[in-house]
């Protein structure tokens, strides 16, 4: 893509070369040709030898150029017009198709981010359901979140293309740790619960007390140090490097939007 876009810009600057020798050839055929030609046509030859009939005044000359550098000087106006409007309309189409394209890979991440979060652990279903039931409920929260957390980024990797990856790729990168350290909290609760689930198994659909005290004690611990410190910390981070990385993004566009009108 960089070579095609350096092949354009060499064709451009051709072009504008071949538009500038034509430019200044035609400024001189006016300035002076046109002059010369008006004096060849006022050559009268006599047995003495050749001789030119001036019949322009100076005042005539004058107006002449003066014409000559009015017109100019319109033509250039409304040339210089005509190609600022058709920059501006690129540029105007650049903002849009990038800014669309950016704010489309800026919701998927964005949901991303409320998928992954920890808090998205906890399980607040209510419900008369029987120990047992619930056990199995939580269960398959989890997991629901471990496959979700995993294959968030997917849709992301696929919508956007190579050059446009390597923009975000550092905090896709630390989004793909981020989700490895949430899940393997996941991965801890869902073996406690998965434990007990067994145990009920085994015991004709009974839990003993003791087990079930003790898992449900480490299981409130989890809930209340591990998540809350995930949130406060990795998630946060995750958080405040999305809007830097986006307003980065998004100033460059700008940048490269205002580029287009002196190029």
């Amino acid at each position: 893509m960089q070579k095609e876009t350096v092949k354009k810009q060499m064709t451009k600057n051709k072009h504008g070369k071949i538009r500038m020798v034509i430019l200044c050839l035609v400024v001189l055929f006016l300035v002076v040709g046109v002059p010369v030609i008006i004096n060849e046509s006022y050559k009268i030859t006599l047995q003495a030898g050749t001789f030119y009939v001036t019949k322009w005044e100076a005042a005539d000359m004058l107006a002449y150029y003066g014409a000559v550098l009015g017109g100019g000087a319109t033509i250039l106006a409304l040339v210089y017009t005509i190609a600022f409007t058709r920059k501006q309309l690129q540029r105007d189409h650049f903002l849009e198709k990038s800014y669309t394209r950016w704010e489309k890979v800026d919701s998927i991440i964005s949901q991303a981010l409320l998928d992954i979060s920890p808090l998205q652990m906890r399980d607040t279903s209510k419900g008369d359901d029987s120990p047992i039931q619930k056990i199995h409920t939580i269960i398959c929260h989890l997991q629901s979140y471990a496959l979700t957390a995993k294959t968030s980024l997917d849709t992301v990797k696929c919508y956007v293309n190579p050059d446009e990856y390597d923009k975000i790729a550092p905090y896709i990168n630390e989004l793909c740790c981020a989700i490895g350290n949430f899940c393997a909290i996941e991965n801890e609760l869902e073996q406690i619960y998965t434990n007990l689930q067994q145990s009920a198994i085994q015991n004709n659909g009974t839990i003993p007390n003791e087990m079930l005290k003790s898992s449900l004690n480490t299981a409130d611990q989890l809930f209340k140090t591990k998540i809350p410190d995930a949130y406060n910390g990795p998630y946060q981070n995750l958080l405040n490097m999305k809007r830097e990385v986006f307003r980065k993004i998004y100033a460059e566009i700008d940048s490269q939007a205002d580029q287009m009108l002196f190029l």
